[in-house]
């Protein structure tokens, strides 16, 4: 059997894969960082699905609210460095870094005072210039929130 090769319009056009790829490097680069619950809002479907949520994070857009300004609060001097950032389809792949100091509360957990960093690898799918759904693991030895 001979494997279908997707169209262009299929795996996406170079065009919205930029744009894809652009809306998430906002997310790391601008959102985020500002601790701008409301902009995250805008750029996510109403009903985001999000894989791997923070404890305590609401479902749905809210939820995109939630971690946003629980990520700001905790370390309002957080930057993240985009290590990798790769579209294809409606999915955005980014492997990032987050360095910052952990200077408000962490989902219970009192501040440390303390220079951290994080990585990770997110996977999220566009739907319509929007974040519909959010895979995420933790680089191992650096997951910040305790699964339940």
């Amino acid at each position: 059997m001979i494997e279908k090769i997707p169209s262009g319009e299929e795996r996406g056009s170079t065009s919205t894969l930029e744009a894809n790829k652009a809306l998430i490097r906002r997310v790391f680069e601008e959102v985020i960082p500002a601790g701008d619950p409301s902009a995250m809002r805008d750029l996510m479907a109403p009903d985001f699905l999000d894989h791997d949520p923070l404890p305590g994070q609401p479902p749905g857009a809210e939820g995109g609210e939630y971690v946003a300004s629980t990520m700001h609060t905790a370390h309002p001097d957080l930057r993240f460095a985009i290590d990798d950032l790769v579209a294809e389809g409606d999915r955005v792949t980014i492997r990032w870094t987050l360095h910052g100091t952990n200077t408000g509360p962490m989902l219970g957990r009192p501040p440390s005072g303390q220079p951290v960093e994080l990585a990770a690898i997110v996977i999220f799918r566009i739907a319509n210039g929007r974040i519909a759904e959010r895979w995420a693991g933790w680089k191992p030895g650096f997951a910040p929130f305790p699964r339940s």
